[in-house]
């Protein structure tokens, strides 16, 4: 089994080195901008995010939301993969979403800007080719990698230890140095509910039988930040006997790990939602405790009170200490115990929302 896996990655770093070839042979070389950007001529704007993960979503809405700030005449396009788009239906700072179909046609729409919001600490070929094929005079990025040659103004690598919103936003503030921007304390992630969306929330809470003291718990994670489903029932059992209705969520997955589960009274496992929705019913929760995942930058960003779990990631990048209404708690290497899980959300669930 290790064989086939070590061939599968040899294969697949053999693909990625051919395609990186075929890119460099049609994307003409990038040239250097002979003169600072003058903001007030741009008047497109492209935002690139190639990976489908959706708590990197969320992370870059404070960056979108800056740079209609430091442009304020331009429009704004998001070129995503076919995953998580309509987190950003309701932002008001976003004119289209657009998808890898868009590819073929993406330099006929003009842009003046375009920026490469990979993360900083590894170079994405996708990412870098997509922001590339936007056909923008000018192509914003981190100096790391290859983006020399795709990218033609690259923004130094972040060297203190910051939170992703602010890495991101590094990106914005390195185009626009002159332009009156918030600081990055001041760059809150925020998820932007539409007509009626709270009101459905609120009727599918209510609709499991919970009430505004009950607790979601999130099950999903990737790799080494899963934990074990019966842990989850532990917690909630805790949560249970304490008087708390509690709701287990997760993903497709997770749904299948509970399958055959003895769900105890007073928790319930949550059917699968549309984005949205979850998003929605998930800010109902009095607060919510999960991994370092998605789920738990969407609960911060709907406003819901959170318990993140950092094991094997760093708070201080990812995490939310730093907003009131949210408790990390850091066990390194290490999942942590039922009881640590607890103490940290009766913690929580004493402060005044």
């Amino acid at each position: 089994m290790e064989g086939f896996k070590g061939l599968g990655k040899d294969l697949e770093r053999g693909a990625k080195r051919l395609l990186r070839a075929a890119l460099l042979r049609l994307l003409p070389a990038p040239r250097r901008p002979e003169s600072p950007l003058d903001a007030a001529s741009v008047r497109r704007i492209l935002a690139v995010r190639h990976d489908a993960r959706l708590g990197n979503l969320i992370l870059l809405t404070p960056s979108l939301r800056l740079i209609k700030a430091a442009f304020p005449a331009a429009r704004l396009d998001v070129l995503l993969s076919d995953r998580y788009g309509e987190a950003l239906a309701e932002e008001s700072s976003v004119a289209e979403i657009l998808t890898a179909k868009s590819l073929p046609g993406l330099r006929l729409r003009g842009y003046d800007l375009a920026f490469d919001f990979s993360p900083h600490h590894a170079f994405s070929l996708s990412g870098a080719a997509w922001t590339a094929l936007s056909g923008a005079p000018r192509r914003i990025g981190f100096d790391r990698g290859d983006a020399p040659r795709f990218l033609n103004d690259l923004a130094p690598v972040p060297v203190r230890p910051a939170h992703e919103t602010a890495n991101l936003a590094s990106l914005v503030r390195h185009a626009a140095p002159k332009a009156d921007l918030p600081p990055d304390e001041n760059l809150p992630t925020e998820w932007r509910f539409g007509p009626g969306e709270r009101e459905e929330g609120r009727r599918t809470w209510r609709d499991w039988g919970l009430d505004g003291e009950s607790v979601a718990l999130f099950l999903g994670a990737r790799a080494e930040k899963r934990l074990d489903p019966e842990w989850f029932l532990s917690l909630a059992r805790k949560l249970a006997d304490s008087g708390r209705k509690v709701v287990l969520t997760g993903g497709p997955a997770e749904r299948k790990l509970m399958q055959g589960v003895s769900i105890p009274p007073g928790v319930s496992l949550a059917p699968e939602l549309p984005l949205r929705l979850f998003a929605a019913t998930i800010a109902q929760a009095r607060a919510v405790l999960s991994a370092d995942t998605g789920p738990m930058h969407l609960a911060v960003a709907a406003g819901t009170p959170t318990v993140e779990l950092f094991s094997h990631t760093e708070p201080w990048r990812f995490g939310y200490a730093h907003r009131p209404g949210h408790v990390v708690l850091q066990t390194l290497e290490r999942h942590p115990s039922v009881e640590e899980a607890f103490d940290a959300l009766l913690s929580l669930l004493a402060r005044p929302r």
